[in-house]
């Protein structure tokens, strides 16, 4: 498919970095979702990705996600999405990995409850 994928960290918050992501995460746009948010992972380990702009989703862009968790972990951080497209959120639930992630439904929620979380954990 090929459609232009944006890639932008937009907000930081002490650990936290939120990365704007917008356009098609597909086969040929996967590997940059990967390196942009592993680059900006180096600096900030707890990550926040905005997927309201994103507006299709493969199997490979779904995998890049997934991989992007596993890293965020191994790191000691975490990775949270946040205004999730509609089709993520059904490719979640298809592939029993919902649990997986943390999920909000805006920036907003998902930049409050990383920084403070009820149990006093930071996402």
């Amino acid at each position: 498919m090929s459609d232009q994928l944006h890639v932008a960290t937009v907000e930081r918050h002490d650990d936290l970095a939120v990365v704007e992501v917008s356009g098609q995460l597909d086969i040929d746009t996967a590997s940059l979702l990967y390196q942009r948010v592993t680059r900006a992972m180096a600096e900030s380990p707890r990550q926040v990705l905005d997927l309201a702009g994103v507006s299709f989703c493969d199997s490979t862009g779904f995998n890049a996600l997934l991989r992007l968790h596993r890293r965020a972990v191994e790191a000691g951080g975490r990775l949270a999405l946040a205004a999730m497209p509609y089709q993520i959120g059904r490719l979640l639930a298809l592939t029993g990995t919902q649990e997986v992630f943390n999920v909000y439904d805006s920036r907003a929620e998902a930049v409050a409850a990383a920084v403070t979380r009820d149990d006093g954990r930071t996402v």
